[in-house]
């Protein structure tokens, strides 16, 4: 089966070197990885692998603004180029769960659907709308906000209101709904090609989400939605339907930081993907996950 794994990353890990060293020794996969613009290629030059391609225009990835939306769509949109009949959007700080065969095995078995998490029962509700409807001033973007940045944030949610985005205002009636989930999909071919042929050829729709905050969770869930994707995977018994295994709950960090203590759950829980992870972890580790 033609797989190809688009990767957003910024610096090479030992859970990156595992993921592309392992799959790539598979020529029927394809490797795909997106480069923070911040970052130098050098360290990179150790994927040597002729199944291992890199994006060439590459972008300035900061949190929670819209340029993490812009490299998924430049990655998404290199990824067409190629062969495959599946693809998986996945992280620099990802491990398989899975071997290749079983990754196979799976999508055989599920036929091909699209494993994208809509958030439901299974997650703390969002409101999409709060990530798309205002324009955010530039120190919500910063994660690690000092005292006084964090006192500017919890004012401006009272004044949210008067803040409301003149693209929202001007074109979010053309969505039929807005919708959140897990911003790492997976999408077979012809999903893949029905986004993105309705994202490059839609500006407004890329431009309403420009100056929101977190987009990248809402913008292809709700893009997917607007083109009428149905043929997704569903199962209320899994931890959610993109089959990765992520733990917000748990702490210490959110998302934690997986390590050896959490191997067996990860085994259990049948995903096919999961993050995050540590980035010095023991090729050990990794050997159990996919055993």
């Amino acid at each position: 089966m033609k797989k190809i794994f688009c990767i957003l990353c910024h610096k090479v890990t030992n859970p990156l070197l595992y993921t592309v060293n392992y799959l790539s020794s598979f020529d029927e996969n394809i490797i795909l990885i997106h480069v923070d613009a911040k970052s130098t290629m050098e360290e990179f030059e150790a994927f040597t692998a002729k199944n291992v391609f890199f994006v060439k225009e590459r972008v300035d990835i900061s949190w929670g603004g819209f340029s993490l939306v812009d490299s998924t769509i430049k990655i998404f949109n290199e990824a067409l180029n190629f062969d495959f009949d599946y693809m998986f959007l996945i992280s620099g700080d990802d491990l398989p769960c899975m071997n290749n065969q079983e990754i196979n095995d799976l999508l055989s078995s599920i036929e091909m659907r699209n494993l994208v998490h809509y958030q439901d029962q299974r997650n703390t509700y969002v409101d999409p709308l709060l990530r798309v409807r205002y324009d955010y001033p530039k120190y919500f973007y910063k994660k690690d906000k000092n005292f006084v940045e964090k006192v500017k944030a919890r004012t401006f949610r009272l004044i949210m209101p008067f803040y409301v985005s003149r693209r929202f205002k001007q074109d979010a009636h053309k969505v039929a709904q807005f919708y959140k989930g897990t911003n790492w999909i997976s999408l077979n071919q012809k999903t893949l090609h029905a986004l993105m042929a309705f994202i490059n050829t839609n500006d407004w729709y890329r431009d309403l989400f420009h100056h929101s905050f977190i987009s990248d969770e809402v913008f292809f869930h709700t893009a997917l939605k607007q083109i009428g994707v149905t043929d997704n995977y569903h199962d209320e018994n899994k931890l959610n339907d993109a089959l990765r295994y992520i733990d917000w709950t748990t702490g210490p960090d959110y998302p934690r930081t997986l390590d050896s203590s959490d191997l067996a759950k990860i085994k259990a829980s049948g995903c096919v993907f999961t993050r995050k992870i540590s980035s010095g972890i023991p090729y050990e580790f990794f050997e159990k996950l996919i055993q």
